[in-house]
């Protein structure tokens, strides 16, 4: 029922694009990984994709967009639902669960976080983080992280991702773009929880977000400095049922 897409410039990437996805508890699932990146070792991806009959690689030009590249993805997916992942952060087991929850119970059409965890692994610091006019566990118009993104299939292709430039490597344009698109057609946004997800602000200085580690803290607040987060961010809120 949810079709992942995983959208990659970097094979340094591959353990965490597999390891988030194959780690869900949601079983019915499709993981779609685009490389986006002419010098990729698709070879690698595709001999790791075969140990599993629900992964699936492709590969564009690098000229293409990041929505090109999504939109490829969507029109190749089997189900109703479609996940987009980021290649760099943490998608905790109940993730797509948690979602799965809102879509089945509500008529939301678009469904991500307003507010999330994020964490600096140069501090090993775990902050929590409210978007601008994000909300959590609400019904309505909200800012929505990019990298939580679930939406029904069937918005596509009157809703499609930008095919343009985005304003950073790592789509933050694009996201915005394609959610502007939706406030403005009215679609049904509900937000989740902050738990299950976290935005990794890793430890080279290649990364792609251009706004500076210092200016993300001082919007944050502090949650603990720790090596190992998972216990902190992951919440299964079947348990509570």
């Amino acid at each position: 029922m949810v079709s992942v897409i995983a959208c990659t410039i970097r094979d340094t990437m591959i353990e965490n694009v597999f390891n988030n996805f194959n780690s869900q508890l949601w079983q019915e699932k499709e993981l779609i990984i685009i490389l986006n990146n002419d010098n990729m070792n698709r070879s690698m991806w595709e001999e790791k994709a075969k140990e599993y009959d629900n992964i699936t690689v492709f590969q564009l030009p690098e000229e293409k967009t990041l929505g090109d590249c999504l939109n490829f993805g969507i029109e190749r997916s089997k189900f109703d639902i479609v996940a987009k992942f980021d290649d760099d952060d943490y998608y905790s087991p109940f993730y797509l669960s948690e979602a799965m929850k809102v879509f089945n119970s509500t008529d939301a059409q678009l469904v991500g976080k307003g507010v999330s965890f994020m964490y600096f692994e140069n501090n090993q610091l775990l902050t929590l983080y409210t978007y601008k006019d994000g909300k959590e566990n609400h019904a309505g118009k909200s800012f929505l992280k990019g990298g939580t993104l679930m939406f029904r299939k069937n918005l596509y292709p009157e809703i499609k991702f930008p095919s343009r430039k985005s304003s950073g490597q790592n789509g933050t344009g694009t996201d915005r773009l394609f959610l502007r698109t939706c406030k403005r057609r009215n679609i049904k946004i509900y937000t989740t929880s902050r738990y299950n997800y976290v935005y990794i602000r890793r430890a080279k200085l290649d990364h792609t977000y251009k706004k500076s580690n210092r200016i993300l803290k001082n919007r944050s607040i502090v949650i603990e400095k720790t090596s190992n987060f998972k216990h902190l961010v992951n919440k299964n809120f079947d348990a509570e049922e």
